[in-house]
């Protein structure tokens, strides 16, 4: 199953950065150009420099993004800003947040390498479709600097919680890395080298089958490298780095884990006639649409309540089209998604919210494929999608109730895909707590 083991990571000497903070980043795939740029200015040695370093126009085979990045940690690393821990460890991860109500959570993890499984094997489950693109990206990435950079976030069963009681002991201590990021988030690191926990650990994540949450480009990049890698040296043994990924375990039973939503909204729709389009969605859907106040915090969290009372049932989406009402939409009959699948595609993946929205209503409504990236964008706030449209930024935000666990649990077990952005598991993992130098 997981087989996972400790490594010397590679991370930020305390003697040269004084606030972490200001060296750290989320990951490269949440980071909007203006947030790139921010981090560029933030400090000489954030992390954004390597996992997503500027673009420039003259840019060639020869000097690129990634061949700087690998220039950058070679430099860094014998500047001591990076410095390598001494022995092998795993990394015990806490990732202190609030939640939607403002209650406060931990969720729990430990940062390890695990060796590289095809997907073929039931071992590492993927639960959402990739681009090849970012895939791309991220290979170039891994081929030039020769590591990873950020880890990979999975998911393991196990509602005992062993490794969350073996750990507290260790965390008993202060931890190596502590520190808040820009949301608010609390990150904490204990670099744990002790034989037995580790053993335990190993032991533990033996005998569970992993689904991938955050981080599927990059666990498919780390594939493609191993394959590479492998060709280079045709001698391998199965026990180099290549062999290995960079990864960080939570449990799904654990109390601090969250899905949170991500909503679409959708701009460019040429000659958009907004009657004829919810004359169509009244084919399909019921329709309950109330009077709405965008700016309203009160009417947000109302509506916020509502949306999840009526997914607790149905599956219901809901609708802002600038049109000083919110429309909550309830499928009517989930026969209708069998003409958008194969037949061997498992209900659970027929029938979840987000491929309603993404067949339903993108393809077969509005006629937007799903990497329309010119038209569809996705939107981790409700605030933030509702601005858009009231803005004249989108035309229409459609809001959604999270993926369930169980939901990403049985999908992946069917060997299904669902369809892009389908989850935002928060925190995400924050890149420069510790990196994996394939060497």
């Amino acid at each position: 199953m997981a087989k996972i083991v400790p490594f010397r990571g590679l991370r930020y000497s305390a003697k040269r950065i004084a606030e972490l903070a200001q060296v750290t980043a989320p990951p490269y795939d949440v980071i909007s150009p203006n947030l790139q740029e921010e981090l560029h200015r933030r400090h000489e040695y954030n992390i954004v420099r390597l996992i997503l370093g500027r673009t420039r126009p003259e840019d060639s085979a020869e000097d690129n993004r990634y061949i700087r990045a690998a220039a950058l940690l070679r430099q860094w690393r014998l500047d001591g800003i990076l410095v390598r821990d001494a022995e092998p460890s795993i990394y015990l991860y806490d990732q202190e947040y609030a939640d939607e109500d403002g209650g406060t959570l931990t969720r729990n993890g430990i940062i390890t390498l695990a060796r590289i499984e095809e997907f073929s094997t039931g071992l590492v489950k993927p639960h959402e479709k990739t681009l090849a693109d970012p895939k791309a990206d991220r290979l170039a990435l891994i081929k030039a600097c020769q590591a990873n950079l950020t880890p990979v976030f999975s998911l393991y069963s196990d509602p005992c919680c062993v490794l969350e009681v073996l750990a507290k002991k260790e965390k008993d201590r202060p931890p190596e890395v502590d520190v808040r990021d820009d949301d608010g988030v609390h990150h904490r690191l204990w670099c744990c080298s002790d034989s037995t926990l580790i053993g335990k650990a190993q032991a533990l994540l033996d005998n569970k089958p992993v689904v991938l949450a955050d981080g599927h480009h990059r666990y498919e990049a780390a594939i493609a490298y191993r394959d590479y890698m492998r060709q280079l040296h045709p001698d391998y043994t199965g026990k180099e780095l290549f062999n290995y990924v960079l990864m960080c375990f939570s449990n799904m039973e654990d109390k601090g884990m969250r899905i949170f939503p991500a909503h679409r909204v959708v701009s460019g729709l040429a000659g958009f006639d907004r009657a004829a389009f919810f004359g169509r969605l009244a084919d399909y859907f019921d329709i309950e649409s109330q009077v709405f106040d965008p700016q309203d915090d009160e009417q947000i969290h109302a509506l916020r309540a509502h949306l999840s009372d009526l997914g607790s049932h149905r599956h219901t989406l809901a609708l802002f089209a600038g049109d000083g009402r919110i429309h909550y939409l309830s499928l009517r009959d989930e026969g209708v998604m069998d003409d958008f699948f194969d037949e061997k595609t498992p209900k659970v993946l027929r029938t979840l919210d987000i491929s309603i929205l993404h067949h339903l209503l993108f393809e077969g409504l509005l006629g937007i494929a799903p990497d329309d990236s010119e038209r569809l964008r996705y939107i981790r706030g409700i605030d933030e999608a509702l601005g858009m449209v009231v803005a004249n930024n989108a035309q229409l935000a459609f809001l959604v109730n999270p993926t369930r666990m169980s939901e990403v649990r049985d999908v992946a077990n069917a060997g299904g895909k669902m369809p892009q952005k389908s989850t935002y598991f928060y925190p995400k993992i924050l890149s420069g707590m510790v990196i994996n130098p394939i060497e």
